[in-house]
């Protein structure tokens, strides 16, 4: 083997594949809580829209929204499972942005008295805390520096077949 792919080797050893590496039920959990955070802040977001736009185009808003945020969920949450560490900064991004959004509009709202939107704003602010705690879990890292291991190797074996 030459010099070259020698300085490429991965330094750590590679792990054994396993069904379910640990952390993967805290990256589970955090993804799900992330799915509901988005949708409620996708309504709370609609219903203060809906006090300045009409019916008709909020619906083609709410859709594209929709896409955006599921898109903007679903890429770097996969990549991280293909072993894109530099994913993880992202998600923390989105969550903290989800949350100051919650946040606002449960303010918005609760100013507004329109109590039941307000709560369901708290809800999914409970649900974005617990995923940002899940986020920032010592297991969570353990599973994407797992995953970022193995596609380290299995890439670099690629590379050198």
């Amino acid at each position: 083997m030459s010099d070259l792919n020698q300085k490429r080797r991965p330094k750590t050893p590679k792990p054994d594949y396993q069904m379910f590496p640990s952390g993967i039920w805290h990256m589970l959990a955090a993804i799900m809580l992330m799915l509901f955070c988005s949708t409620i802040t996708l309504v709370l977001v609609s219903e203060i829209l809906s006090e300045w736009v009409a019916e008709h185009p909020l619906m083609y808003l709410e859709l594209a929204l929709l896409v955006v945020m599921v898109t903007l969920l679903a890429t770097p949450t996969f990549l991280l499972s293909r072993g894109w560490s530099s994913a993880h900064p992202f998600l923390l991004w989105q969550n903290r942005a989800y949350l100051l959004v919650l946040a606002a509009s449960s303010i918005i709202l609760l100013i507004g008295e329109n109590y039941g939107m307000a709560v369901s704003g708290g809800v999914g602010l409970g649900m974005g805390i617990m995923a940002h705690a899940l986020y920032g879990a010592k297991r969570y890292v353990a599973g994407v520096e797992h995953y970022r291991l193995i596609w380290e190797h299995h890439r670099f074996e690629r590379q050198n077949r």
